[in-house]
C-alpha cells in the first residue's frame, strides 16, 4: 500500500509541476505580445539596422551568403547568419529550431524550426532532413550525428526565418552583400585567388572549385562568380552544407581533367627543342 501510495504522490507531483510549467509559459507568451503590441516595429529602421549589420565589414557580409554549385546555375542566398541578424532586427517575434528526430535504420536526423510573429499572430514551420551516413553506408558515430542535428536545426533555422519575414525586408540589405563581396575589377585578382585558396581549410582544390563552377582556369573567374565562392565558403564553415553535396565526385570529371592538365602545364618547366 504505501509503495502505491508513493507512486501516487509522485504522480500528483509530476502533474502539478508540469502545469505550472504551463501556466508560466503562457504568462510569458502573453506578455511577449502584450509588448509586442505596445512596441510595434518600424519597418524603416528594420531595414536599415539589417544592412548595417550585414555590411559592417567584409567578413560579416561573407558570411551572410551562402551557394551550392548546381550545373553551372548555383543556387545562392542568405545564410544562417543572415537570417540571425534579420531575426534580431525585426523584433517581436520567437524563433527556434529542435532536432525532431534521428532514424538510424533510414540514416537521417529530421530538425524542425518554428517562428511566431507576436505582432501578427502568425506561425509557420520548416523541416530538415539530413543523413548521418557516410559515402559508404556507414551510420556516423553520436559525437558526428549531433553535430549534423546541430547543422539541420541552423538550416531549419534559416529557412523558417527567411519564409516568415518578408522578403521585400531584407532584399535590399542582401544585394548590399552580394556588392560588397564582389568587390571591383581592381582587386578581383587577389580577391579570387584568396577565395579559392579559402576552400583548402576543408580539403577542397582549386580543380574541384573551378570544376564546380564549369570553369577551367583561374582567370576566368570574374566579379559575378566571386558572391558564389564566398556562399560556397561559408555554406561549409556554417554547416549548411558538406564537401560531399557541394563538389560530390568534380574531381573526375572531364572538366577537372582539362583544369589539371592547365595546372600540370603551369608548373612544368618550359622545354626547349634541341
Amino acid at each position: 500500500m504505501n509503495e502505491i501510495a508513493t507512486m501516487d504522490d509522485n504522480t500528483d507531483s509530476l502533474v502539478q509541476t508540469t502545469a505550472l510549467a504551463a501556466i508560466l509559459t503562457k504568462a510569458e507568451l502573453d506578455q511577449q505580445v502584450s509588448t509586442a503590441k505596445a512596441f510595434p516595429r518600424v519597418l524603416s529602421k528594420v531595414i536599415s539596422n539589417i544592412q548595417t549589420l550585414a555590411t559592417l565589414d567584409e567578413e560579416s557580409a561573407k558570411e551572410c551568403i551562402y551557394a551550392l554549385p548546381r550545373g553551372g546555375k548555383p543556387i545562392r542566398g542568405a545564410s544562417i547568419r543572415m537570417a540571425e541578424i534579420i531575426v534580431s532586427q525585426w523584433g517581436n517575434c520567437r524563433a527556434e529550431a529542435r532536432v525532431v528526430h534521428v532514424d538510424r535504420v533510414e540514416k537521417y536526423v529530421e530538425a524542425e524550426g518554428i517562428f511566431h510573429d507576436l505582432e501578427t499572430n502568425s506561425a509557420q514551420k520548416a523541416r530538415v532532413r539530413r543523413k548521418i551516413s557516410d559515402k559508404y553506408g556507414k551510420i556516423y558515430n553520436d559525437d558526428m550525428i549531433n553535430v549534423t542535428g546541430n547543422a539541420a536545426c541552423s538550416i531549419a533555422k534559416r529557412n523558417v526565418i527567411l519564409a516568415s519575414v518578408p522578403k521585400a525586408v531584407w532584399r535590399k540589405p542582401y544585394e548590399m552583400v552580394e556588392k560588397a563581396i564582389s568587390g571591383d575589377i581592381k582587386t578581383l585578382t587577389e580577391r579570387r585567388a584568396l577565395a579559392i585558396k579559402s576552400f583548402a581549410n576543408f580539403g577542397v582544390t582549386e580543380i574541384e572549385v573551378l570544376a564546380s563552377l564549369e570553369l577551367t582556369n583561374i582567370s576566368d573567374v570574374t566579379l559575378d562568380h566571386m558572391p558564389i565562392l564566398q556562399g560556397m565558403h561559408s555554406a561549409l564553415k556554417n554547416g549548411e552544407a558538406t564537401k560531399e553535396e557541394m563538389f560530390g565526385k568534380s574531381s573526375s570529371k572531364p572538366e577537372a581533367t582539362n583544369i589539371q592538365a592547365r595546372v600540370n602545364s603551369r608548373s612544368e618547366p618550359h622545354k626547349i627543342e634541341q
